[in-house]
């Protein structure tokens, strides 16, 4: 799809507006003390802006930029030791993984065909993990893997994947909550990227 000033300024001012709920609920959740939870609601603050990529942007570059500028402003304060103690660990780069996977797909996928895959595989990582953070944590005060996260994860990234990509997307559902459980690659990476591969390798079959 060909796209000019006007269509670049028009996805410029829309990325603009979804950087601003993504920043201002990074600031809301100071005012809470559980680093987990407020990973979580921050994750899903992302949404809105998975779903305009999805519906709204005309090309993906806007968004790819605002990803990659997302990722280096939560890597420095790792870098320099002085993490934003109310959602950031030292030496966990959860949060900036979740930016690398989003970049990545956001500009990879961009066709038609694989589009709403990637903005799928963005919606499992946003919303299906924060439903698994936000339940575990009723019944774990330490953070760990935990049966009742998975069950979150799988109801929600079936009505997710159902909603957006019918029968493939529940499949890529339990691929992704399956992803999400194992516990030898970052999960902000696991999801995303193997759910991708998941829906690809379903649409080619």
């Amino acid at each position: 799809m060909s796209f000019g000033a006007t269509e670049l300024t028009y996805d410029f001012l829309l990325a603009l507006a979804l950087f601003s709920i993504i920043v201002s609920t990074v600031f809301v959740t100071r005012r809470f003390s559980n680093i987990w939870i407020n990973r979580k609601l921050i994750h899903l603050s992302a949404s809105p802006a998975v779903i305009s990529y999805m519906y709204l942007f005309n090309e993906p570059y806007i968004f790819f930029v605002f990803g990659v500028f997302f990722t280096l402003v939560l890597i420095l304060p790792h870098i320099k030791a002085k993490e934003l103690s109310w959602f950031q660990e030292k030496k966990n780069y959860g949060e900036v993984f979740f930016c690398v996977s989003f970049s990545a797909l956001s500009i990879l996928f961009w066709d038609a065909s694989t589009r709403m895959i990637a903005g799928v595989a963005m919606l499992f990582m946003a919303v299906g993990d924060s439903f698994t953070g936000m339940v575990r944590s009723r019944f774990l005060k330490e953070r760990a893997k935990h049966w009742s996260g998975s069950v979150a994860m799988l109801v929600s990234c079936i009505i997710i994947g159902y909603v957006f990509l019918g029968l493939n997307g529940m499949a890529c559902a339990v691929v992704a909550t399956l992803a999400e459980y194992q516990p030898w690659i970052d999960d902000n990476l696991s999801v995303p990227f193997i759910t991708m591969t998941t829906g690809v390798l379903i649409n080619i079959i």
